[in-house]
């Protein structure tokens, strides 16, 4: 084998890592894709912030975001805004979860709204990113007939959420009266 197949070889196994397949095409284990999008992770916040681990104002990349945050007195307001901003989505987003309503998205804007201030929130969305990665990539390649019962049981779960949502919170006086009609016949939700 010559030094340049070595090194073509080298570069599929690269562009592989992390992906759901291994280097013969078959499906990889949960734990080994999980460990590789982990690792990416990690690799992209030593790149991007290097040994310290600091989120530094004179690298920001926006313009007027740098001014402020170099700003002695803007700075401090600024990171308190962002805080005070992200807490009250994550505050609002909550009790959205078993309600009806994009719950989840409010949390993590939030707390991406956090992870550009604040080291420890930038931890956190990389690992939820390494998290939905895996479980992306893992599940893409499972067989048609693994996949089907993910599908159900989400569709369950959703469902679930769904009618607990309206059994706290009533049917809303928009729902079209067929569709109020059916949704009476469940248990809980009768006039």
């Amino acid at each position: 084998m010559t030094s340049m197949e070595a090194t073509r070889g080298e570069q599929q196994e690269e562009e592989r890592r992390g992906l759901g397949l291994d280097a013969q095409g078959h499906r990889r284990p949960y734990r080994a894709i999980r460990r590789d999008q982990h690792e990416l992770v990690r690799e992209e916040l030593l790149e991007r912030f290097g040994e310290n681990q600091t989120i530094d104002p004179e690298e920001d990349t926006i313009r007027w975001r740098r001014a402020v945050r170099l700003n002695p007195v803007l700075g401090p307001v600024y990171r308190i805004g962002v805080f005070v901003a992200g807490l009250a989505l994550i505050i609002v987003g909550i009790p959205m979860v078993p309600l009806v309503g994009p719950g989840w998205v409010v949390i993590f804007v939030g707390l991406f709204l956090w992870s550009t201030e604040y080291m420890w929130a930038r931890r956190v969305t990389q690992f939820v990113k390494a998290e939905v990665k895996s479980f992306e990539q893992w599940a893409r390649h499972l067989p048609l007939a693994a996949k089907i019962p993910l599908v159900m049981v989400s569709v369950a779960i959703g469902w679930l959420c769904f009618y607990l949502a309206l059994l706290v919170t009533g049917l809303p006086g928009w729902t079209p009266d067929v569709v109020e009609e059916y949704l009476r016949m469940l248990p809980g939700l009768a006039a």
